[in-house]
């Protein structure tokens, strides 16, 4: 991105978390402000010790979320934000950032 659509895109989040903000769960760890991921982290931790010292058996789940937002269906992304009453004018920018992108990798041979 240039850095003119990084500063407009900024902008645009801005607007758009505002409202997006009630909706997003607690248990959402680095997606809010000030809840980032090292508390989570400390407590599996915690709670894998505590269940060696009593012999219990732990299972935990791993997503890949980059694949995940990889598979993202923009536009059901676009009709709920439209259903959060997200501005017409931010969400026809978001829209137009996002809509039908493509990257290149450019490698130079010899």
């Amino acid at each position: 991105m240039s850095h003119t659509t990084k500063v407009l895109h900024r902008i645009v989040m801005t607007r758009i978390m505002s409202k997006i903000r009630p909706h997003i769960a607690v248990s959402k760890f680095g997606f809010v402000p000030d809840k980032g991921t090292r508390n989570p982290i400390f407590t599996i931790s915690l709670l894998m010790e505590r269940a060696v010292e009593l012999q219990y058996n732990v299972y935990l789940c791993f997503i890949d979320y980059s694949k995940a937002f990889d598979k993202v269906k923009h536009s059901e992304l676009f009709g709920i934000l439209d259903q959060l009453n997200i501005d017409g004018k931010d969400l026809r920018n978001f829209r137009n950032m996002y809509w039908e992108q493509m990257a290149a990798i450019r490698i130079d041979a010899e």
